[in-house]
């Protein structure tokens, strides 16, 4: 079982290096370090790669955003054979610019195409951005908060330190007890023939596996027993990380959809799924990531 699609990389973030003074501009001092630059989500790929830029080669349309937000430390790229090569700095600019060659391509719509040293650089220049562009002030005393560590600290006039917020939600697919049918709901926000695995955020003094029994149960009607960790991947849209469990449903027949957020909870076998009865999630999603690994544990499709 691989990795889900946005847990992939091929970085070494550097935290020794990067909370140095001065990491930044000392590494704009080095030919080998590179600069991917940031839109929202979006950033420029170019057959198939993302776009990395020598510093001194920035186009002078790369205007940085307001209020100011500097250039920030990734880490430094790692080879097929291990080796360390340059820093990659990431460039929050106001909105895309012409690249030649290139289109600005959101990180949900190519993220699973990209190569794993892509995919990781990206996922994180996009979450890192997230909450550099919304955390300018102190949530204690709502004074201004000024970057430290290669943009990974913002620290208040108080010397209090900030620094990035991630949100734990799991994510369940959920199966019956012979392993032959996977119950999908549909979202009240979603075209009518999508489905999706169901999904929640993590309580506040809640265990993953908690958050996995109470969030089935609420959205449809549903105990379920035995949750099994499958694997994780950030989504930063804007600041959450995936995690993504199994687990079994005793008495299939219980379901009852909430009504609200869940507006219908159906059973799939393997074969409708194939077939196409439903639109399912895209390809960067570890809902599908998931999905995918149960129909392939199922073998192919009845003859």
């Amino acid at each position: 079982m691989q990795v889900p699609p946005l847990a992939r990389s091929a970085l070494d973030r550097d935290h020794a290096a990067r909370i140095a003074p001065g990491a930044v501009e000392r590494a704009l001092q080095d030919r080998a370090t590179r600069v991917v630059t940031i839109a929202g989500d979006r950033a420029p790929v170019r057959d198939g790669m993302l776009v990395r830029f020598a510093p001194d080669a920035l186009p002078a349309e790369a205007a940085a955003v307001r209020p100011r937000v500097p250039l920030s430390w990734l880490g430094r790229a790692v080879g097929p054979d291990g080796a360390r090569g340059g820093v990659i700095l990431s460039m929050l600019v106001a909105e895309p610019f012409d690249v030649p060659g290139a289109e600005w391509r959101s990180l949900r719509e190519v993220g699973a195409e990209l190569d794993d040293a892509d995919a990781g650089v990206l996922v994180q220049a996009v979450a890192l951005g997230v909450w550099q562009r919304e955390s300018h002030h102190s949530p204690v005393d709502g004074s201004r908060a000024e970057f430290e560590e290669s943009g990974w600290v913002r620290r208040d006039a108080a010397g209090g330190a900030h620094f990035p917020r991630t949100d734990p939600a799991v994510i369940v697919a959920i199966h019956d007890r012979a392993d032959e049918r996977i119950l999908l709901g549909h979202n009240a926000a979603w075209p009518a023939d999508r489905y999706s695995l169901i999904a929640g955020f993590v309580d506040p003094g809640e265990s993953l596996e908690a958050a996995v029994t109470r969030e089935v149960l609420e959205e449809t009607g549903l105990a379920v027993v035995e949750p099994r960790y499958l694997g994780s991947q950030p989504w930063p849209f804007p600041r959450s990380l995936m995690v993504g469990f199994e687990c079994i449903a005793d008495d299939p027949g219980s379901i009852r959809p909430d009504g609200v957020e869940i507006l219908d909870v159906r059973w799939f076998t393997r074969d409708e799924l194939r077939a196409g009865a439903v639109r399912l999630p895209g390809p960067t999603s570890i809902a599908s990531w998931i999905i995918d690994d149960w129909l392939e544990r199922g073998g192919g499709p009845a003859s």
